[in-house]
C-alpha cells in the first residue's frame, strides 16, 4: 500500500470561512435506462480513452455530445448516481421538459426539471434515452454538466492524473481471473471503501466531483474521542449544487487509510450534510473523499463490475510540479 505525506495549507485557508464548492450529488432512484457500448472495432474488450483533462481543482472532465451536438465539458463525478446538464445547455439543445425529480446534493435537496436525451456520447460510450436533470447556472458555474456513475455502470474507470486522461475499460469481472473486490457499491453505483481515519474505522466514499473531503458528525465525534488534540477551525462553509449552504468545522486529520493508499497531513470539513442521511450513513463514521486527496495520486481506478479500487502513488516531483501550477 502506498503512503503519502504532504503538508496541507487548507487549515489556514478555511479558518477564514470561504465557500467550498461541492458538486457531488445524487438523484433519487429511477428505473434504469437503456445503454450500449459502441465498439471501435470487432473486439468486445475495447478500451475507450475519453477526451479528458483535469481542472485547477484536480477534478476530471470529459468531452460529451448530447443528441449529436457539442462537444460539451462535463465533470466526471463518481460521487453522483445520475447525470445533469446546465440550463444554458438545455436551452441550446431545445431540450423538452419531461417532468420533475428531486436532486439531492451534499447540502440539501431541490426539485428540478429533467429531460430525456436520445443519446449521450463520451468517447465510444453511448447511453440511449438517458434521464438528465437540469440545474441552474449557479449550480454548474464551472462546466456544462456532470457525468454520473449511471453512465459508467458495470465498467472500469481509470483516472491518470499525471497524463490528464480518463479511460473507460471493460470490467475485470469478465477476466478469467478477476481480482477480489475491495469496495462496496452503495445504492448500486457509489464506490465505498472500508478504510480508516486515524484510529477510527470509516466508510469512505470516492468522489471525483468533490473539491474537498467532508466528514459526517459521527466521524467528527469519534475523532474527538480518539484524537482529542486535533486542530479544529470553526465556520467552514460548504455550498452545494442545489444552492444550499451548510456550516461545519474544518479539522486536521490523522492518517487517512483508503486501502490502496494512505495520506497524512490532510483535512476535512465536519458537517451535518444531508447527503449522509440519504446514503444511510448518518449514524456511523463516514467521509466523502474528494480530489484534494485523490489528485495526489499518479493514477487510480474504480471497477464498478469487479468492485475494485486501485491506486498508484504520485512521485514527490509530480506533486511539486502540481503545486507550482495550482494543481491538486
Amino acid at each position: 500500500m502506498a503512503q503519502l505525506n504532504r503538508r496541507s495549507a487548507l487549515g489556514a485557508l478555511l479558518a477564514a470561512g470561504p465557500a467550498l464548492a461541492l458538486p457531488a450529488f445524487a438523484q433519487m432512484p429511477v428505473p434504469p435506462t437503456g445503454s450500449r457500448i459502441v465498439p471501435l472495432d470487432d473486439d468486445d474488450a475495447v478500451v475507450v480513452a475519453l477526451d479528458a483533462w483535469t481542472d485547477m481543482y484536480g477534478r476530471p472532465t470529459a468531452s460529451v455530445k448530447l443528441n449529436g451536438q457539442g462537444p460539451f465539458s462535463f465533470l466526471v463525478d463518481t460521487g453522483s448516481t445520475a447525470t445533469v446538464m446546465a440550463e444554458r445547455v438545455a436551452l441550446q439543445l431545445n431540450a423538452q421538459i419531461a417532468g420533475e425529480l428531486t436532486v439531492a446534493g451534499a447540502t440539501g435537496t431541490a426539485v428540478r426539471p429533467y429531460t430525456i436525451m436520445d443519446t449521450l456520447q463520451t468517447g465510444a460510450v453511448m447511453k440511449d434515452d438517458l434521464r438528465v436533470a437540469i440545474l441552474t447556472e449557479a449550480g454548474l458555474a464551472r462546466g456544462d454538466g456532470i457525468l454520473g456513475a449511471d453512465v459508467f455502470a458495470g465498467k472500469r474507470l481509470v483516472f491518470n492524473i499525471r497524463e490528464k486522461r480518463v479511460l473507460v475499460e471493460p470490467s475485470m469481472r469478465t477476466a478469467r481471473i478477476a481480482p477480489r473486490g475491495n469496495i462496496k457499491l452503495r445504492q448500486g453505483l457509489l464506490a465505498e471503501v472500508e478504510g480508516s481515519v486515524g484510529k477510527v474505522s470509516t466508510k469512505l466514499m470516492l468522489d471525483t466531483g468533490a473539491d474537498f473531503c467532508v466528514a459526517n458528525m459521527a466521524l467528527g465525534e469519534a475523532l474527538k474521542r480518539a484524537h482529542p488534540t486535533q486542530e479544529r477551525y470553526p465556520n467552514a462553509r460548504i455550498t452545494g449544487v442545489t444552492g444550499h449552504r451548510i456550516y461545519g468545522e474544518f479539522v486536521m486529520l490523522p492518517k487517512v487509510d483508503v486501502r490502496a493508499f494512505s495520506v497524512r497531513d490532510s483535512g476535512a470539513v465536519i458537517a451535518d450534510a444531508p447527503i449522509f442521511k440519504m446514503w444511510e450513513l448518518e449514524n456511523e463514521p463516514a467521509m466523502i473523499v474528494g480530489v484534494d486527496l485523490l489528485s495526489r495520486l499518479d493514477s487510480f481506478s474504480i471497477d464498478y463490475g469487479a468492485r475494485m479500487f486501485d491506486a498508484k502513488l504520485a512521485t514527490a516531483a509530480d506533486l511539486i510540479a502540481r503545486n507550482d501550477t495550482v494543481f491538486g
